[in-house]
């Protein structure tokens, strides 16, 4: 049965639409319920909203494409397996930046992999590397925290830039904000930073 569900999930991954399926999940909650019920829009939504981090988190660490294309499948599968496990509870923040932080311990222990000439199959690579580094989740979900405060445009430039780890060209190619150059996003993004960091200090989180 396991199996089945795995080989149904990547076979929705490899033929996942684009952004247009997460318009039905609104909000962080209904994302995550969707992806607990399997739903195909839901985890059509996941794979379209971690595959552009991974895939730069996988150059980073000198991946070859097609290591990066089984990192995606399989951080996907894995997010799913400890949602469906109970091992991965909703508390208020993205579904995608579990599976980032999934990618980012994979992709690290990978790459120590392939420099010591190590084979070792996947099954075994998974056991010992599927679950994220909680300190470094930790953070990210006070970041997440912290965004929920901001306004929406603030949120998105600041999720791109540090959750997402988007380059600043990129994203204005891809459009994906309404900032035409660099510039300009740099510039807003600052502004966004300055007011996170008032939000964080009116909270003490950055206090020694």
């Amino acid at each position: 049965m396991l199996l089945h569900r795995m080989a149904r999930i990547l076979d929705i991954f490899l033929h996942r639409k684009g952004n247009r399926t997460c318009e039905k999940y609104p909000d962080h909650g209904a994302f995550f319920a969707g992806l607990e019920r399997e739903e195909t829009e839901a985890i059509q939504c996941l794979s379209a909203r971690v595959s552009g981090s991974i895939f730069n988190i996988g150059k980073g660490y000198s991946l070859s494409d097609d290591d990066i294309e089984d990192l995606i499948c399989d951080c996907i599968t894995i997010g799913m397996q400890k949602i469906r496990e109970g091992k991965y509870t909703f508390q208020g923040y993205n579904p995608a930046t579990f599976v980032i932080e999934i990618a980012k311990n994979r992709a690290r222990n990978l790459r120590r992999s392939v420099l010591k000439h190590e084979t070792e199959d996947i099954e075994t690579i998974g056991e010992r590397v599927d679950e994220p580094e909680y300190g470094g989740l930790a953070e990210t979900e006070l970041l997440e925290k912290l965004l929920a405060q901001l306004e929406k445009n603030c949120q998105n430039l600041i999720r791109l830039k540090y959750l997402e780890e988007r380059r600043d060209k990129e994203v204005i190619a891809e459009k994906l904000t309404q900032y035409t150059t660099v510039d300009a996003l740099k510039n807003q993004r600052s502004k966004c930073l300055k007011k996170l960091v008032e939000i964080g200090a009116a909270a003490s989180l950055f206090n020694p």
